[in-house]
């Protein structure tokens, strides 16, 4: 999100480095393999406008399991952009909405106790409503919906599915620190499960 969310936004570029977790389930026909990863990502952004801005990210799973398996490796690449169709003011929230398309690809033993990829591609959208208080703090809460197939190998062939939820809730919170910095922290504890930290510099 900007720097401001108020319309008075400056056009800037943004930096932020992640830490994230996601934990969920993946539905191939009757089979169910949970997933869990570790990721850290890089992101660059750019708000030309107060309302528009593009975040190109990527990352590297650093760790994990597939079907209780240990993810050995693997990389994530994800493009976004958000608009703020609200501005917040003294007597509302800001409204942001979010369209991101990203893939990820891993790898871990199978069933056949050979290693695999795993491939996943992710397209989402969400919602976001947020209020900064004192200047500095901005909770927020979201919403987002998300599908896309996941490749993987199970009993010799390939499989394909998809996620069980196909949604995640939660909410967040920004701090906006001193020299142009924010520290986000950010939990989703239903449906996909995921917690992020991340620290942004405004430039």
């Amino acid at each position: 999100m900007p720097a401001q969310c108020d319309g008075s936004e400056q056009p800037t570029w943004q930096l932020t480095a992640a830490v994230s977790g996601v934990s969920t389930d993946i539905n191939f026909g009757s089979l169910r393999l949970p997933i869990e990863e570790l990721v850290t990502t890089a992101a660059i952004s750019n708000f030309s406008s107060p309302r528009l801005g593009w975040t190109v990210s990527a990352g590297g799973i650093v760790g994990g399991e597939i079907d209780h398996r240990d993810i050995t490796g693997g990389g994530a690449l994800a493009g976004q952009l958000s608009w703020l169709p609200v501005y917040e003011n003294a007597h509302h929230p800001f409204v942001a909405i979010t369209g991101t398309a990203g893939v990820s690809y891993a790898r871990a033993a199978a069933d056949d106790d050979r290693m695999h990829g795993w491939l996943a591609v992710d397209l989402r959208g969400g919602v976001t409503v947020g209020k900064t208080f004192a200047e500095r703090f901005v909770p927020y809460v979201s919403a987002r919906g998300f599908g896309g197939p996941v490749y993987w190998q199970h009993a010799g062939e390939q499989i394909i599915g998809n996620d069980r939820y196909h949604v995640t809730f939660g909410g967040g919170l920004v701090v906006r620190l001193p020299a142009s910095f924010d520290a986000t922290l950010e939990a989703m504890p239903l449906g996909e499960k995921s917690m992020a930290l991340g620290v942004t510099r405004h430039i």
